[in-house]
């Protein structure tokens, strides 16, 4: 996926392990619907202000086709996550439940991901594997409760909350915490100082402030 390019170590590992299982069927999702959510993740493009619920509007206008559902939900996720607000989720959680709303999210979480790396590296970004056949576990993780967020996640926890904001999605959840960690803090995540890399940690906090404005994140 990145050739020759030299990258911090875990990098390349963790966007091979994500990218490998995206076309396999997950906890909820089918293979089909999986690359059908990673596609509308990455062709999704920022609608102008006047057409801010332009997306809302499709996701309303999918309800009770469930492909559609998917679809729409995962452009969403992908340039305008700030339209999603408690109401929302719930109607969501109703039309295709709480643990297919966040394999949706955690796939679109890995795309982007991957994507804006390569991007940022001013390489192409890799082709989406093909959708494999099989059906869903439909197994829902063990451990999860009411932690005040939208839908339900792992309890007790220690740590960010945003560190368990998907685990809902198990599998993809970890494979979207191994990208984070091996892009960003690491093993040093309660370490305030960072010495060992190009930048410092006040610089990295100062990207992902910035970043996480930009985007609209509640968080």
């Amino acid at each position: 996926m990145f050739g020759e390019l030299t990258l911090p170590v875990g990098v390349a590992e963790a966007a091979a392990t994500a990218w490998s299982d995206l076309g396999r069927p997950g906890r909820q999702l089918t293979g089909v619907e999986r690359i059908a959510v990673a596609t509308a993740a990455r062709e999704a493009t920022p609608r102008p202000v006047w057409d801010r619920n332009g997306g809302l509007d499709a996701l309303h206008a999918g309800m009770g086709d469930r492909r559609a559902v998917l679809v729409a939900l995962a452009a969403i996720f992908a340039t305008e996550a700030s339209l999603i607000d408690r109401e929302l989720v719930t109607r969501l959680q109703a039309e295709i439940g709480d643990t297919s709303y966040a394999e949706t999210a955690a796939i679109v979480a890995q795309v982007i991901t991957v994507d804006q790396f390569c991007i940022s590296l001013g390489i192409d970004t890799a082709t989406l594997p093909p959708a494999e056949a099989g059906e869903p576990s439909r197994e829902r993780p063990e451990g999860m409760g009411d932690a005040g967020g939208h839908i339900e996640m792992t309890v007790p926890f220690r740590g960010p909350n945003v560190a368990r904001s998907l685990s809902l999605a198990a599998e993809d959840h970890l494979r979207w915490r191994g990208l984070v960690l091996s892009m960003y803090s690491r093993d040093a995540f309660e370490e305030m100082v960072w010495t060992d890399r190009a930048l410092t940690r006040p610089q990295v906090e100062l990207l992902a402030a910035r970043t996480s404005s930009l985007n609209e994140c509640f968080y």
